[in-house]
């Protein structure tokens, strides 16, 4: 049982460690008040979806009822520990205020209803719309929060059956850069490094991330490499004297919007006193004289009269960075919320790029998530992108999509890039978009520019359907409300950002008619008459695993492969991390080792870095 306040202490106790040395298991667990574990009737398997951790844990159950978790000590994310909102964040699904029956606008009011007229609602409009206005009045605006099945299933619906465009979620104002910044340096997203890293690195490098706020479980890991032997240096950046400040060998607080000038200014010094490998550069990099030639101009006394930090600090930064054996940088809403984002995120990768450190033990790169399913918005196709890492602009890519999903060609939108979450509610201002499904996000509160964006979510000409486990002010303005299970209540798969796939099973069942969002969409595939070209259901599962199964199919020999994994291999033990196939049956630690990208034209998934010269300034790109 837990046995300090880990509200006050997140981190919980150390396990000193030192490197190449496994990191000590720790079980954090926490019960209902009055409760031991001899009272819990079960455990349940499954992981947090609260942060991009993805811990893994197991669910106390006692009469129906969720009553407490126990992290897993074979999990290799958290080797049992919890923080704070894995801990205590179940408390949630037992809220009186969950939505417990569908509801619709009847004389201007959201009143109950069942779950026939409520669907029927809503298939029925956007079949009027189709047949009215065509793919182009459809559009879907989602989550972080759902699960790998689920956001597949959306993907399929929207692409495959409805055939729009218009397709994005929450993730697009939280961790987008991540995406567009790998695609940018290695021509296709998926993390390249592993948390198991921390584990052999001499250098980590935290880039606008707070890690001891928004990832506790994870900075516990460096703190307790830091209380070990031989522990590694830190270098901080962020503007705020973060607890990961405080323990930074170097902590730059760089006024903010100057994140580039900063990054252009490290690689300077990096590059200017030869700490580079050009081996590994002339191998398998494009772009570095240009990068070179770029960053020359960028001395630390420049960057320190624009970036407010002294030019010392910048050279002793650079100095460590240039000398280290074992670099794992991380990066957060530090840089991706402040200007030029992505330019200054590809920076960070840069870095690993030119020191030749990927693809080894205590050597990668981690564009962090806000939660552990994000990065199965971008595998899946639920942010607009197509599924598995495919190439919206190339056709093959395109023809083996249809091939999976046995539909024309054609029908998958690829005539343009996927419309953006800002550009989808101008649509919807000018009245081409009539039709909005939302799922467990909440643009009326989360938006920029509210005023606007509740005006829109508001119109009469807009039918608004929003999928959710709460009344939220997104819900509100809807005309019909489908209420949701949440984790714990429904069984699923989820992938975080060092693409650990954990199983979740289902705990508890959902308070009232509350339904699963898997059988919420599959319902409304079903109610539209979604059809192959065979004249077959479209969506082929009724279940999770069945889901599962149908999306290891269309991740078959793209770089996210999932094919090796199956829920039986998911249960019982640790999460594994994707590519997993026959050529890596246990899965696959870190990507990119002995310079194998993912870069050549014809199975990137984007051409940006190997068809862009224009784009390649400041920032090398891979090649296979």
């Amino acid at each position: 049982m837990v046995k300090v306040d880990r509200i006050a202490e997140p981190w919980g106790s150390r396990t000193p460690y030192g490197p190449g040395e496994s990191w000590p298991t720790r079980v954090d667990s926490y019960l209902a008040d009055g409760l031991t574990e001899a009272d819990v009737d079960r455990w349940v398997q499954s992981a947090t979806i609260l942060h991009s951790n993805g811990d893994g844990l197991d669910i106390a159950v006692k009469n129906d009822r969720i009553v407490g978790v126990r992290g897993r000590a074979v999990d290799r994310v958290n080797h049992g520990r919890l923080g704070p909102k894995d801990l205590f964040g179940w408390q949630a699904n037992n809220s009186p205020d969950r939505l417990t029956r569908p509801l619709i606008r009847r004389n201007g009011e959201l009143v109950e209803t069942d779950w026939d007229t409520a669907m029927d609602a809503v298939a029925g409009r956007c079949k009027e719309l189709l047949e009215e206005q065509g793919p182009s009045a459809i559009s879907f605006y989602t989550t972080g929060q759902l699960f790998l099945e689920e956001y597949y299933t959306l993907g399929l619906i929207a692409h495959g059956g409805i055939g729009t465009n218009h397709v994005d979620g929450n993730t697009r104002l939280c961790t987008a850069t991540a995406a567009a910044a790998l695609k940018e340096t290695f021509a296709c997203d998926g993390q390249p490094g592993s948390y198991t890293d921390i584990d052999s690195a001499d250098v980590i490098a935290v880039y606008g991330h707070n890690m001891a706020e928004t990832q506790t479980v994870l900075w516990t890991r460096i703190l307790d490499r830091l209380a070990g032997p031989n522990p590694p240096q830190v270098i901080c950046v962020d503007p705020r004297l973060t607890p990961v400040a405080k323990a930074a060998t170097v902590h730059f607080a760089p006024r903010p919007g100057t994140n580039v000038m900063l990054m252009n200014a490290l690689l300077h010094e990096i590059i200017g006193n030869g700490w580079i490998d050009r081996e590994y550069i002339d191998a398998h990099t494009v772009g570095f004289d240009e990068l070179e030639k770029q960053v020359k101009a960028y001395t630390p006394e420049l960057a320190a009269e624009v970036c407010d930090v002294p030019a010392q600090q910048i050279r002793e930064a650079a100095r460590i960075l240039g000398s280290a054996q074992r670099l794992l940088s991380t990066v957060l809403q530090g840089f991706y919320q402040s200007h030029q984002a992505t330019a200054a995120a590809v920076q960070v990768n840069n870095i690993n790029l030119i020191r030749g450190l990927l693809g080894k033990p205590g050597c990668g790169i981690l564009q962090m998530n806000g939660q552990p399913t994000a990065e199965n918005t971008r595998e899946c196709g639920a942010d607009g992108d197509l599924p598995a890492f495919r190439n919206w602009s190339n056709d093959s890519h395109i023809q083996d999509l249809a091939r999976v999903w046995n539909v024309d060609p054609m029908e998958i939108p690829h005539y343009s890039p996927p419309t953006h979450a800002m550009q989808m509610f101008r649509y919807a201002e000018e009245g081409s978009i009539r039709f909005m499904y939302v799922t467990a996000t909440n643009p009326a509160v989360s938006l920029p520019e509210l005023e606007r964006i509740r005006a829109i979510l508001a119109q009469e000409r807009l039918f608004l359907v929003v999928q959710d486990i709460f009344l939220s002010e997104t819900a509100q303005l809807a005309d019909v409300v489908l209420p949701a299970a949440t984790w714990e209540e429904k069984t699923g798969t989820f992938t975080n950002v060092d693409r650990t796939v954990h199983l979740s099973e289902k705990a508890v069942e959902p308070p009232g008619d509350a339904r699963s969002d898997l059988d919420i969409l599959i319902d409304f595939a079903h109610r539209l008459g979604l059809k192959d070209k065979d004249g077959a259901p479209l969506v082929k599962w009724s279940d999770a695993e069945g889901a599962f199964e149908g999306w290891k199919e269309c991740s078959r020999g793209r770089p996210c492969d999932y094919t090796g994994l199956s829920y039986d291999k998911l249960r019982g033990g640790s999460g594994i991390q994707w590519p997993c196939n026959d050529e890596h049956p246990d899965g696959t630690e870190r990507i990119y080792a002995d310079g194998q990208f993912w870069a050549q034209p014809e199975y990137c998934e984007s051409y940006a870095a190997t068809w862009s010269p224009a784009r390649r300034s400041r920032r090398p790109s891979t090649r296979r």
